[in-house]
């Protein structure tokens, strides 16, 4: 299986953010970065099947984005409470991924959760693991996804994927 860990795009300064975090949107900046991680996604012909996300706004525009670029002919992302912040239990998430059925998926999410979950499966470090707003990581394994049995192929910023002279400093 390919599973590609999606920190959520820029979404701004939480503390400038007068609503429930919950709703907390992506910027203009956050749409962009989930558009051109999609981008070239398709353009390296990396498949995703299906795109899983936090239920949170942020992560589920970034998911979207990202989906309509990456997969445009693809299904709506599926909702996973347990990609939700705080709600991450490792055994459980990594059973439902399993169970989604697909060889190559996506999973929206947040820090530090989704960078503790990737070292998980790395078998490393906590602190060896980070990953930008709107980076991304593939992670392959040979059959199902389980704890320390993942071998990292790649990890991404926005730097990588966003055009030259684009704002993608933040993250």
């Amino acid at each position: 299986m390919d599973l590609y860990i999606v920190r959520h795009a820029d979404a701004g300064d939480r503390d400038n953010w007068e609503g429930d975090d919950a709703d907390r949107p992506l910027t203009d900046l956050g749409r962009q970065q989930a558009r051109a991680l999609g981008e070239a996604f398709r353009r390296q012909g990396l498949a995703v099947e299906v795109v899983v996300s936090s239920p949170l706004t942020r992560t589920w525009q970034t998911a979207g984005e990202f989906r309509e670029t990456a997969a445009p002919d693809g299904k709506e992302p599926e909702l996973c409470d347990l990609l939700a912040p705080g709600a991450l239990r490792r055994r459980k998430l990594t059973k439902f991924l399993a169970g989604v059925g697909a060889e190559s998926l996506a999973v929206v999410g947040h820090d530090p959760d989704l960078p503790e979950y990737l070292a998980w499966l790395l078998g490393c470090d906590p602190e060896q693991v980070r990953l930008a707003k709107g980076g991304a990581a593939l992670v392959r394994f040979d059959g199902e996804p389980a704890k320390g049995e993942g071998e990292l192929a790649w990890v991404v910023t926005p730097a990588w994927y966003l055009p030259v002279g684009d704002d993608h400093s933040k993250g």
